[in-house]
C-alpha cells in the first residue's frame, strides 16, 4: 500500500499548519495533497483528486462539517472522515458518527491524539483494501467457476435435493431461463458414442463437444430449453411447456448428428410434469429410458412412457440398496449380494414392467461392478438380457436375475483371490531375497507393492495362517539354521545375514523358535 492521501479542511490557517506540524505525516505512511478552507472548495478538490483522508472542521461559513460529510460519503463512501471539534461541540461532533464519519479529534490537537488516529485510519484501510483485493479474487475466481456451478445446481435440481424457492432462486443467478406460470416440463437425455472403438479419450471428448454444440444449435430459436452435460456426460435437456412432436423433433436430431457416420446417438425422454420440484422424476425416467438401448439397439429415441405397460405407475430406484449391491459385488460377496437383491424386490411391483425397471437398474450395477474390477468376460450378459425382455412372470425373471449377479459376485471373487494369491507369492520372493535388511518390516514391504500396511497384513495372515512378524520370523529362523548346518560363520555374522544385527537379541531369538542356543545346536550337529 503507497502513501495514503490527507485532505485537511478548516476555516483557519493556524489550526491546519498546527496540523500539519504536529506529527511526522511522512512515518504514518501519509502525505497532505492539499488544504481547504471551506466546504465548497473542498468538495471541488475531492471530486478532483479523490483524498484517502479528510480531516474537517465542523463550524465553517456556507457548509458546516457535517454536511460537507455527508455530501463526500454519499459520493465517495471509502473516503474516511476525521471530524475536528472543541469539548463544546462533543455531543454535535459524536451524532456525526451515525452517518459514516470514521473519527473525530478534540481541539487543542494533541500530537499523540492525532498519532493514534492515523494509526487507527491507516490500518482500517490497509484491512478494507486487503478484504478488497480478496474479493476480487474470490470474484475472479467465481467468474472462472461459474459454468461449472451453473452446471452442478442443474444436477442438484435435477437430483431433486433444492427447495422450489431455491431452484428459482439459483436459476435467477445463473441465468437458467424458468418460465414463469407454466412450469410443465419434459427431459431428455442424450448419449453420444463414437462408432468406432479405435478412438482415443481426447477424440471421444472432441466428438461429444461437437455433438453438444450441433445439439444447442439445433434447439437454438427455443429459449426454455436447458442444456447441460451431466456426471456421466449425458447431455441432458429440460424442455419447459413441451409440444406433443417432442420425440419426433429428436428423430430429426439423431439424423443430424450421425449423417457424418462418426457417431452413434441415443435419446432417452421421461414424462411430461407439471412442476419444477417434479424435475428429478423426469431425469430419473429419461436416464432409465436411455439405458433401454440396451434392449432395442443405438440410435433410437425411447420414451419412457412406451416401456412401462401403464403410463401411470410409478417406479423409483432405492439409490441407497443399489449403492449397497454394488458394494457388495465389488468385494465379492455371493451372501450379501443375495441379501440385498432380495430386499430390493421385497417391494410390491404392480406389473411385469415395474419389475423389469427394477431388474434393469440391478442389470446396470453389475455391470458397472463388472467393468470397475474389470471383469472381460462377463458371465451370462447375453442370457439375461433375454430373461429380462422375454419373462412372463415374476419368478422366471427373479430366478435367472438372481443366477446372474451371482455369477458376476463370484467371478469378481475368483478374480480377487486370483490376485490377492499372486501378491502373496510375489511378497514371499521378496522377503526371501531381502532377509539381510534389518529395516525390512510390514510397513516398507506394503509400499513396495503399493498397498496398505494393513491390507497387506490381513492378506498374509489369510494365505500363510501367520502375521507379517511371525512370517518373516519364521523364514529368518529356517535361514538362520540352514547357515550354522552349512557354514561355519560366528552367531552375530549368521544374525547380520538373516536381518538381524543384534546378537543377544538374535540368540534369544534363536533358541525360543528352534529349541536349543546355537552353540547347543551347532554342537549336536557336530556330535552326528
Amino acid at each position: 500500500m503507497g502513501e495514503l492521501k490527507v485532505l485537511l479542511v478548516d476555516d483557519e490557517y493556524l489550526i491546519r499548519n498546527l496540523m500539519k506540524m504536529r506529527i511526522d505525516w511522512g512515518k504514518q505512511g501519509m502525505t497532505i495533497i492539499g488544504e481547504a478552507s471551506n466546504a465548497v472548495e473542498a468538495l471541488q478538490f475531492v471530486d478532483e483528486h479523490k483524498p484517502d483522508i479528510i480531516f474537517t472542521d465542523i463550524y465553517m461559513p456556507s457548509i458546516d462539517g457535517i454536511e460537507f460529510s455527508e455530501r463526500v460519503l454519499k459520493r465517495y463512501p471509502d473516503i474516511k472522515i476525521v471530524v475536528v471539534t472543541g469539548h463544546d461541540e462533543f455531543e454535535y461532533a459524536r451524532k456525526s458518527i451515525k452517518l459514516g464519519i470514521t473519527d473525530f479529534i478534540l481541539k487543542p490537537i494533541h500530537a499523540s491524539e492525532l498519532l493514534h488516529v492515523t494509526d487507527k485510519l491507516r490500518q482500517i484501510i490497509n484491512e478494507e483494501r486487503t478484504r478488497g483485493q480478496e474479493l476480487e479474487k474470490l470474484k475472479e475466481e467465481l467468474k472462472q467457476n461459474f459454468p461449472y456451478l451453473k452446471e452442478k445446481f442443474l444436477y442438484h435440481w435435477l437430483n431433486g435435493t433444492l427447495l422450489r424457492e431455491e431452484i428459482h432462486e439459483k436459476a435467477a443467478y445463473f441465468g437458467v431461463p424458468l418460465g414463469v406460470g407454466a412450469e410443465a416440463l419434459q427431459i431428455a437425455a442424450i448419449e453420444i458414442s463414437p462408432a468406432s472403438t479405435k478412438q482415443t479419450e481426447e477424440q471421444l471428448i472432441l466428438l461429444r463437444m461437437e455433438c453438444a454444440k450441433k445439439i444447442e444449435a439445433f434447439f437454438r430459436e427455443n429459449p426454455l430449453v436447458i442444456i447441460f452435460t451431466d456426471t456421466r456426460n449425458q447431455i441432458i435437456l429440460v424442455h419447459q411447456n413441451p409440444d406433443a412432436n417432442l420425440a419426433a423433433a429428436y428423430e430429426v436430431l439423431i439424423t443430424n448428428l450421425t449423417e457424418s457416420g462418426g457417431c452413434t446417438v441415443s435419446v432417452g425422454i421421461g414424462q411430461k410434469h407439471e412442476n419444477i420440484e417434479e424435475a428429478n422424476l423426469g431425469y430419473q425416467e429419461a436416464c432409465r429410458a436411455l439405458y433401454y438401448q440396451a434392449f432395442i439397439g443405438k440410435n433410437q429415441v425411447i420414451c419412457f412412457e412406451d416401456i412401462i405397460e401403464n403410463g401411470n405407475q410409478q417406479y423409483q430406484s432405492n439409490a441407497t440398496l443399489l449403492h449397497q449391491l454394488q458394494f457388495c459385488l465389488s468385494v465379492g460377496s455371493a451372501e450379501q449380494v443375495v441379501e440385498v437383491l432380495r430386499e430390493i424386490f421385497s417391494m410390491s411391483f404392480s406389473s411385469v414392467s415395474q419389475f423389469r425397471l427394477a431388474a434393469m437398474d440391478v442389470f446396470r450395477e453389475c455391470q458397472r461392478a463388472a467393468i470397475e474390477q474389470q471383469i472381460e468376460d462377463e458371465p451370462h450378459f447375453n442370457e439375461t438380457l433375454i430373461s429380462i425382455l422375454t419373462a412372463d412372470h415374476l419368478p422366471e425373471l427373479t430366478g435367472a436375475l438372481k443366477s446372474y449377479v451371482l455369477n458376476v459376485a463370484m467371478a469378481i471373487y475368483s478374480k480377487k483371490q486370483t490376485k490377492e494369491g499372486n501378491l502373496i507369492s510375489q511378497v514371499k520372493e521378496y522377503l526371501k531375497n531381502n532377509i539381510s535388511n534389518p529395516e525390512m518390516g510390514l510397513a516398507s514391504t506394503a509400499a513396495a507393492f503399493f498397498v496398505s500396511p494393513g491390507h497387506l497384513g490381513r492378506l498374509m495372515k489369510k494365505e500363510t495362517g501367520q502375521t507379517f512378524v511371525e512370517y518373516l520370523t519364521n523364514i529368518r529362523m529356517k535361514k538362520a539354521e540352514t547357515l550354522l548346518k552349512r557354514t561355519d560363520l560366528k552367531g552375530y555374522e549368521i544374525g547380520e545375514q538373516v536381518g538381524i544385527t543384534d546378537p543377544h537379541y538374535f540368540s534369544i531369538l534363536f533358541k525360543k523358535n528352534l529349541g536349543r542356543s546355537m552353540n547347543e545346536y551347532r554342537s549336536s550337529r557336530n556330535d552326528v
